[in-house]
């Protein structure tokens, strides 16, 4: 959904520029991560001991019946610290974890339970189906000797539905029934957000302030911890999230208990709860449920916050990937530029690989990376983000593939297509557990299938890419292809750096064949990945301006050659290949670069588009500067890869998209453009100008 933009007022940090002086591009995580996502009940059964969570009576009580898909199954912190080994086996450098903190075990329906993580009442303990808060950090310690990181799954938003009311749930605007003190008097929480004006609890009534009184069962009065969540004027009372932007910020995330999160009181909840993990745990990383749906001032303070919690443990990096579930990367991105997020998972990113792989779009997909310009900031890159070809709501990519094709032979081709192509792009690979078994499972509850032996009935007969179905098996009992082709991916992309932190250059999208290189400043090296997602052999050639005379196969199946300064690549069926260049891009004789507009963005009033081209050399960062009168330059980011397009007219720009708010208004304001080459040759375009509003 769009989301509104307003020409807020942000403290941006932007550093000085020398003139002339090599330029890179700003990279969100300095250790690039290959990330294997765990559903915790439905991993590993270590310890059946904890399986009903230290209750009794029936499942509608403990949470507990594993024939059920809407039930705890019994995985546990125990089986996962036994399958770390595994994990590592697979060439994966940390392990996502869905949250462990103590959970509300059974819906109000008594229907299902909370075996997923994001239903937390205790946000201070480890639940007890999962285990102790001493297996968790031993978990941590042990991934830690294997040198492996720890990305805990968090949720801020919301926590179990606790709170209830007598209207009938649907969501209820400010307009109609704004907040009120205990002396009657209006306030906006949006316009007071984190600020000291903010009504502290003793201005707030349970009965009169909220639109929808809260009511709470006598026995859920102090189930939530730490105690302060007990408090239903620490949360919105509003109804359930509709079809109002509003209410994707004030309403119940399907019935959930929805936080008061512009309240400097919640802030300061959230604030404790989290740094005591980071102090006392040694986790390495947040993933960030539903961060959409908080405000962004709540993130503009947490977020720097827990970075300076982390740092105080000795973690200089710290990345928290929120998930912005948004399938349009100018709303995604508004999150890293306004809301303080240097990483966000890639939602838009995992449609258009998944419609390459199954539809053969290579366009679609060569032109989607013109998007990452979205995310370019004095400090912030695409580069940190995170890539995946499925999950545990919309559901696994098996799933994906089989409703395109029912040829068995085509899936596996298909699967080990969509993973090369994800290990090898820009940002932070993450594989959903139990792809590498080829699950197929659809969205939701049929995508959380347990790995261990299974009482579904169902997910003992289902369907897998490339094996057979499990039966009565544990999946760690069975191998699949699969597994094969990430550990061959995992190991490219350790060996050859350039995929995991080079800059993304797209040469050739077309006809189900796309083409591009990766290039590690450092070394001067270029990777060149090529992908087929056509049923047949296809041919391919492209100018790309490297200068080398030839290329060496280092994974897949395929050929390259040169001849004239063409490249030209022959890929089988469904199949991929990363090549090395024979020799090194050379140093530039000469760059230019050019400042080709600095205009209002058409399509969002409170950024500006400022463009360039550059010459001269493959592979350059742009740096894009301004300043206001005779002032110091400062930084606006740095581009890496030009525009790749049919259209003449949009095709070789190096772009950035400054926000209206970085710069003072009615004023005339400087902007250039500085090129620099990987051996430092570097090139200053003229000054252009623009009158601010």
């Amino acid at each position: 959904m769009r989301l509104p933009r307003k020409a807020w007022v942000l403290a941006l940090l932007l550093g000085l520029l020398v003139v002339n002086a090599p330029v890179r591009a700003a990279t969100s995580t300095s250790h690039p991560e290959m990330i294997y996502f765990v559903m915790l009940d439905r991993f590993e059964n270590g310890d059946p001991t904890n399986d009903k969570g230290a209750l009794t009576g029936p499942a509608t009580t403990t949470g507990f019946l594993p024939s059920d898909t809407g039930f705890y199954h019994g995985g546990d912190l125990r089986g996962l610290i036994n399958r770390i080994p595994y994990i590592k086996s697979l060439g994966f450098t940390a392990i996502w974890v869905t949250p462990v903190v103590r959970q509300l075990p059974v819906a109000v329906d008594g229907r299902s339970a909370a075996y997923h993580g994001y239903w937390g009442v205790g946000f201070d303990q480890v639940d007890p189906h999962l285990g102790t808060m001493a297996d968790f950090k031993e978990f941590v310690s042990i991934a830690h000797a294997q040198q492996m990181k720890v990305i805990l799954d968090i949720v801020v938003n919301h926590t179990a539905d606790v709170i209830h009311s007598l209207s009938t749930g649907e969501y209820v605007g400010l307009t109609d029934h704004p907040y009120t003190t205990t002396n009657g008097k209006v306030f906006d929480p949006k316009k007071l957000a984190e600020t000291a004006n903010f009504p502290g609890l003793d201005q707030l009534s349970a009965i009169t302030s909220f639109p929808n009184r809260p009511l709470i069962d006598p026995e859920n009065l102090t189930v939530k911890s730490p105690a302060w969540l007990n408090d239903p004027r620490n949360y919105h009372n509003r109804g359930n999230v509709g079809q109002s932007e509003e209410s994707m910020q004030y309403g119940d995330f399907f019935g959930l208990d929805d936080l008061f999160t512009e309240s400097p009181a919640v802030l300061k909840g959230w604030v404790d709860v989290f740094t005591t993990w980071i102090a006392t745990t040694g986790i390495d990383g947040f993933r960030i449920d539903t961060a959409r749906h908080v405000n962004k001032e709540f993130w503009n303070a947490f977020l720097p916050a827990m970075r300076k919690a982390a740092f105080s443990q000795g973690k200089s990096n710290f990345p928290m990937w929120g998930e912005i579930f948004d399938t349009d990367p100018r709303n995604t991105s508004y999150w890293m530029k306004q809301a303080s997020f240097n990483e966000i998972l890639d939602f838009p990113m995992q449609s258009v690989m998944v419609n390459y792989v199954n539809e053969q779009d290579a366009n679609l997909l060569g032109t989607y990376f013109n998007n990452d310009d979205f995310y370019t900031t004095a400090t912030t890159s695409v580069n940190g983000i995170g890539t995946f070809l499925g999950n545990h709501d919309m559901g696994r990519v098996g799933s994906f593939i089989m409703d395109r094709t029912s040829d068995p032979a085509v899936a596996l081709k298909r699967d080990q297509l969509a993973h090369a192509l994800l290990f090898t792009i820009r940002g932070i690979p993450m594989v959903y557990y139990g792809d590498e078994f080829g699950l197929t499972g659809g969205g939701d509850k049929e995508a959380r299938q347990d790995l261990f032996a299974t009482a579904v009935s169902s997910w003992q007969d289902q369907f897998r890419i490339g094996s057979e179905p499990i039966g009565l098996k544990s999946s760690f009992d069975t191998t699949n292809p699969l597994q094969a082709t990430i550990r061959s991916l995992t190991s490219l992309r350790e060996k050859y750096s350039a995929l995991a932190t080079g800059s993304q250059k797209t040469n050739y999208a077309d006809k189900g064949v796309f083409v591009f290189s990766r290039f590690e400043r450092e070394s001067h090296q270029e990777i060149l990945v090529a992908l087929n997602s056509n049923s047949s052999a296809t041919r391919a050639s492209f100018f790309n301006n490297s200068h080398n005379s030839g290329w060496f196969l280092q994974g897949g199946d395929g050929a390259a050659s040169v001849e004239s300064g063409k490249t030209t690549v022959n890929l089988p069926a469904l199949s991929w290949a990363v090549f090395t260049a024979d020799s090194l891009v050379p140093k530039a004789k000469k760059l230019i670069t050019v400042l080709q507009r600095v205009i209002p963005d058409p399509f969002d009033s409170d950024q500006i588009e400022v463009d360039a081209t550059a010459t001269g050399s493959p592979f350059m960062d742009v740096a894009f500067r301004y300043r206001v009168r005779k002032g110091p330059w400062k930084s606006l980011g740095v581009d890496s890869a030009s525009t790749f397009s049919s259209n003449p007219k949009e095709r070789g720009l190096y772009r950035v998209y400054p926000l209206v708010a970085t710069f003072p208004k009615k004023t005339v304001v400087q902007f250039e453009s500085v090129a620099t080459d990987s051996y430092g040759v570097s090139a200053t375009s003229a000054i252009k100008t623009l009158t601010t509003k």
